[in-house]
């Protein structure tokens, strides 16, 4: 498999192959134990207790990423022949998986962008998309740390990204093509009208489609505002669950402390709402808005031509009743010999030829320009520019 993608790299233009993982620890330093899994994992890799890190130009990963996420809380992978995965791991129990299962696909149609596994006493999340026509220069270097938001919005009960995950898979042309039935949509989430930046970040790296998108934020509930003041949340701590905590902050858990603090001053999250609503008909919908919305992207389009065109008519119009001052503020440019002159000097004659031919005087444009050629026929580089208009 690594040769063949060797050819591939090869017949896209001799680059090199290029792979990028990181895993980072969220909640607490990984242990002893756990770094020295991390360390045998590659001999070349940045590693430390909160961040493992390699890029691959030859060679692969030695290690395994499940394995790896029992210790770290955070994955991500990016490959430049179209491949790009991100993986969660929360413990066992954080998020129910009754609560998961509606956004997961079971057809053989679908690449399954969303994927679940638990292993040892953590649940794994998974992202994943492959593109196999695709070669991506997109590098991976900070980009996990604008998605381990999603983890923590996930530990507060906010299921949007699992929806987006889900969404990654719904293809509406597919589904009205599709002649079996088509299923109901899962549960739509509060708040997919107000996407912040880390699921920003994860329906760039795993597209949905913007219109169906649209008809589920339609649907959505708003998502709920204001947070509990920090004092607020500590008055309802017993001593026994602060000193709990506290020493969980001595032993090097402070990050974990401060996620789990943090959110419970968010109020609780509205429960996903279940819709009465099929896969076909969310297609047809997003259909329908596409066309709408194609329309007003077409008008807006035909309209900034229009605005651009008389702008043009304007300037060319300005152009006209200076051309003589313009024709004679060419020889002091030419005079300097050098390639940027050539080119304003260039910019200014587009400018007379346009402004002329709008005028309905080309001719008079053409025999000043003949003449300009006549003067500076030692110039190749400015008659280059000259053939060029």
């Amino acid at each position: 498999m690594h040769f063949a993608r060797c050819i591939a790299c090869e017949l896209r233009g001799n680059m090199s192959e290029y792979q990028y993982y990181e895993f980072a620890a969220i909640d607490r330093p990984i242990s002893d134990e756990g770094l020295h899994y991390a360390r045998r994992c590659s001999s070349r890799a940045i590693v430390s207790r909160v961040r493992w890190q390699n890029t691959y130009h030859f060679g692969d990963f030695g290690g395994s990423v499940d394995t790896l996420l029992k210790h770290y809380d955070a994955h991500f992978y990016i490959a430049n022949w179209g491949t790009v995965r991100l993986g969660l791991a929360v413990p066992k129990g954080a998020i129910a998986l009754k609560s998961i299962e509606p956004y997961l696909r079971r057809g053989k149609r679908y690449e399954n962008t969303l994927t679940v596994k638990e292993t040892g006493d953590r649940c794994i999340l998974y992202w994943e998309r492959s593109e196999e026509e695709s070669y991506w220069d997109t590098e991976g270097e900070g980009l996990i740390d604008r998605l381990t938001g999603i983890r923590e919005e996930l530990l507060r009960g906010d299921y949007r990204a699992l929806f987006l995950g889900w969404l990654a898979d719904f293809h509406p042309d597919e589904v009205l093509e599709s002649d079996g039935k088509s299923g109901s949509i899962p549960p739509i989430p509060a708040g997919l009208a107000q996407l912040g930046p880390a699921l920003k970040a994860l329906i760039e790296h795993f597209p949905v489609d913007p219109d169906a998108l649209a008809v589920a934020a339609g649907l959505s509930e708003a998502a709920t505002q204001g947070r509990i003041p920090m004092a607020a949340v500590l008055e309802t701590l017993s001593i026994s669950e602060m000193r709990a905590l506290l020493a969980r902050v001595a032993e090097g858990g402070g990050a974990g402390v401060m996620g789990e603090l943090n959110r419970l001053t968010h109020p609780p999250a509205l429960p996903p709402a279940g819709q009465a609503m099929t896969c076909r008909e969310l297609a047809e919908k997003a259909i329908q808005g596409r066309t709408i919305r194609k329309k007003k992207e077409a008008a807006a389009a035909r309209e900034a031509r229009e605005r651009k065109a008389g702008r043009r008519k304007q300037h060319l119009a300005s152009i006209m009743q200076q051309a003589a001052t313009i024709w004679s503020g060419l020889e002091p440019l030419m005079a300097e010999k050098t390639a940027s002159t050539y080119d304003q000097v260039a910019t200014h004659l587009r400018d007379l030829s346009d402004a002329h031919a709008q005028a309905g005087d080309s001719a008079s444009f053409q025999q000043q320009l003949d003449a300009f050629r006549d003067r500076y026929a030692n110039r190749p580089a400015m008659l280059r520019r000259i053939d060029k208009l």
